[in-house]
């Protein structure tokens, strides 16, 4: 839908698993060609695909590891559509779907689909941190359609408000730290909006306090998001490992399609 929409190559491409195809070589003598049978299916049922989806495609199967094929298959300049879930639910609790692995290493945007594509995309909500590289959120979900409605949300605090608390400053101080924290974040999102599209408005500001993916997932629910749009900043392992990064939980709790943007190429670029 999308590469119709903006006039786009589409490729449809599924892996072929190479250990998956060894053993079942190990396993079935006869035919001894069935495993070769096996893939040539796989490109029959993918070309029936690729000529009823209504947009044209060309489709490709490839036989090796799912995640260096696919990775090694995304240019830079290209958008990668991947489901949510993978087929081995256990083994997805364990490494983390493929979506997910794909997220960690991929240098271009990656779209993770939910929902059976009904209709174009209508409501966008951009997450942003305000941090250097937002401003490439807001515009790539300004140009899926210019037509659908856009919103922007951004989760505040106050810095170190428990040590302020803690040594004694009033609790009227505070709540002015945070009114004038909430007006600072309104301000970024009305220029990033003048910046990306000429309209300080065409994003619907939604600021709050609190922590980043609930805002997302609740407000994404509130709109009736069919997609959201946020960025991936990188971040040390240990720390994604101990704590989990607002990617990581929106894009496994949100119930709409997730398009992630990773921002260090973002500004590279």
């Amino acid at each position: 839908m999308l590469a119709g929409q903006h006039g786009l190559e589409l490729e449809l491409l599924h892996i072929v698993s190479r250990s998956s195809l060894d053993a079942v070589r190990e396993w079935v003598r006869q035919p001894p060609d069935f495993a070769d049978r096996l893939v040539a299916d796989a490109t029959r049922m993918l070309q029936e695909s690729a000529a009823s989806i209504g947009t044209p495609a060309t489709a490709r199967v490839a036989v090796g590891d799912v995640l260096d094929e696919i990775l090694a298959s995304c240019a830079r300049d290209c958008l990668l559509a991947v489901g949510a879930h993978g087929l081995t639910p256990l083994r997805d609790a364990i490494l983390g779907t493929t979506a997910e692995r794909l997220v960690a290493r991929c240098e271009c945007p990656i779209l993770v689909v939910r929902r059976a594509p009904a209709e174009e995309y209508r409501k966008l909500l951009a997450a942003v941190d305000l941090l250097p590289g937002s401003e490439a959120v807001l515009a790539i979900a300004a140009a899926i359609d210019p037509r659908a409605a856009l919103a922007a949300a951004h989760a505040f605090d106050v810095p170190f408000e428990g040590a302020l608390a803690r040594a004694g400053v009033s609790t009227l101080e505070i709540d002015q730290h945070r009114a004038a924290a909430f007006q600072r974040a309104l301000a970024a999102i009305r220029e990033l909006s003048a910046t990306v599209g000429g309209d300080p408005a065409l994003f619907l500001p939604i600021v709050e306090r609190g922590h980043a993916a609930r805002l997302i997932m609740e407000h994404g629910h509130a709109l009736s998001a069919d997609l959201v749009v946020i960025g991936k900043r990188t971040r040390f392992a240990l720390e994604a490992l101990l704590v989990g990064s607002v990617t990581r939980h929106v894009l496994a709790a949100a119930g709409c399609d997730v398009l992630l943007v990773r921002l260090e190429r973002a500004l590279a670029s």
